[in-house]
């Protein structure tokens, strides 16, 4: 007989699990593809002192060197919260003081934070023309909906050539509302009035982060509406809000 200790990591959350292996109760068989295969029963699942009773269709293994434990019976035990998520096929193991921080990402959340970002040109815009603080109100938008304050975000600007790729902040609000890049003429200064997000999109759901591509449409002060092409990369920040971390924008092709 040999004992293994593996540490069960959750975030908020620390555990020592002693696993005892009894190498005599196994089981060999083959894959259809002829491999054999071969399972050591036997696990013991020590948690404080006692054993984790569990249920036969929930009984701990070894396989090939790897030991797999029932992780929903081990959060019963540990009193933490397991989800399964099928979509990412992720298991999402939490207490209560992260709760907040892992839950999935939703298409409402996504669809808000796009409006908000409408908002937030149409806002530099309008200040502009008012010969307000346009500069602010840009900054605050950067500070809000972009992931800036957690690392890198990936910015590809709609109207770039010499610098075509973003990689800080100072280099995005630039684009915005002119600044360190000679080309950049403040995309955002422009008499915008309105933004829509078309129903051309798709959403792809991971969790703690998620991707949106689609069609959004911006309309002037002349009423000319403009079509721009756009991916967007979300994820979730410490504190549960959603922020940008990829903003990908291009014009349509013409032959």
């Amino acid at each position: 007989m040999r004992e293994r200790f593996k540490k069960l990591q959750v975030k908020g959350f620390t555990a020592v699990v002693l696993t005892t292996v009894i190498l005599s109760a196994s089981l060999v068989w083959a894959n259809s593809g002829g491999v054999m295969r071969e399972i050591f029963f036997g696990v013991d699942i020590n948690i404080n002192g006692e054993i984790l009773q569990v249920d036969d269709a929930d009984r701990p293994f070894i396989m090939e060197g790897r030991t797999f434990l029932p992780v929903r019976a081990l959060g019963d035990a540990l009193g933490v919260s397991v989800d399964w998520y099928g979509p990412t096929q992720t298991v999402y193991v939490e207490t209560e003081e992260t709760s907040a921080a892992i839950n999935p990402i939703t298409e409402e959340e996504i669809r808000a934070a796009q409006v908000a970002w409408g908002e937030g040109l149409v806002a530099i815009s309008a200040a502009y023309a008012e010969d307000e603080d346009y500069a602010s109100i840009a900054q605050n938008v950067l500070d809000t909906l972009y992931g800036y304050a957690d690392g890198v975000v990936l910015f590809k600007p709609t109207v770039a050539s010499e610098v075509p790729f973003r990689f800080t902040e100072a280099e995005a609000a630039s684009y915005f509302i002119g600044g360190s890049i000679s080309e950049d003429t403040g995309f955002a200064l422009n008499p915008w009035t309105s933004v829509r997000f078309a129903n051309d999109g798709r959403f792809i759901l991971n969790g703690e982060t998620a991707l949106w591509m689609g069609s959004v449409f911006l309309t002037n002060d002349q009423d000319e509406e403009i079509r721009v092409e756009k991916s967007k990369g979300y994820f979730r920040d410490a504190e549960g809000n959603l922020r940008l971390q990829l903003h990908h924008s291009s014009v349509p092709f013409e032959n």
